[in-house]
């Protein structure tokens, strides 16, 4: 089992925080998601292809890139993908 960091633009609160969550948490290959609201990062156990968790985190609302520094090919936007504000 692997561990891979993604640093996920637009949480801002605990919804922001379930939401991503719940997007990543059913994909194949993922055993454990815990996402950070503070530092912005989401930390996912398991042999999940980073891409698809990237592109799963972009249709959701978040734009997001490995936390290495690796841009994933995604627009960025800003405002929180919840729709609190």
């Amino acid at each position: 089992m692997t561990s891979i960091e993604i640093k996920v633009s637009g949480m801002t609160c605990g919804a922001c925080v379930r939401h991503v969550t719940a997007a990543l948490q059913p994909l194949a290959g993922v055993e454990r998601v815990e996402a950070d609201l503070a530092a912005g990062l989401a930390r996912i156990d398991g042999t999940a292809d980073s891409a698809m968790l990237i592109a799963t985190l972009d249709k959701a609302g978040y734009p997001a890139q490995i936390a290495t520094g690796s841009p994933a090919p995604a627009a960025r936007k800003t405002g929180c993908g919840c729709g609190c504000n």
